[in-house]
């Protein structure tokens, strides 16, 4: 049986795992930027802010589009806060009080493995260097 931090980890890396290969090699720096602002952007704004801005931004962007998904397909997994509901912004909109804080410390957490993972897996190139 595996522990809740095993869980995390275990779909954060998968996650990360699916953006190095389905997106382009320029998206993984924008990548690993977004997803190292969004503890900050959930800390200083709420969960549902942060949600929204990076939801509004898939429309356009592709590393934005990733990471909301992930996280989306994370909190409303089994066992999760939002279980009850197939994307994270209806769980936001449509839960009670203490639903929403649980969900938005679980994302703290969940987004640090993320955030991890990212900056093993997509590590780049200093700017002007070839191999």
């Amino acid at each position: 049986m595996q522990t809740m931090q095993q869980k995390r980890a275990k779909f954060a890396l998968e996650g990360v795992q699916s953006a190095v290969q389905t997106l382009e090699q320029p998206h993984h720096k924008e990548y690993h930027s977004h997803v190292s602002a969004l503890p900050f952007m959930i800390h200083a704004n709420g969960l549902g802010q942060a949600a929204a801005f990076y939801c509004s931004k898939a429309t356009d962007k592709p590393d934005y589009k990733h990471i909301y998904q992930l996280l989306s397909d994370w909190l409303t997994s089994t066992g999760q806060p939002f279980h009850a509901y197939d994307d994270l912004l209806k769980g936001i909109t449509n839960s009670e009080m203490p639903t929403y804080l649980a969900a938005q410390a679980e994302a703290m957490v969940f987004i640090g493995w993320v955030k991890r993972f990212a900056e093993t897996l997509m590590r780049h190139e200093p700017e002007g260097e070839t191999q």
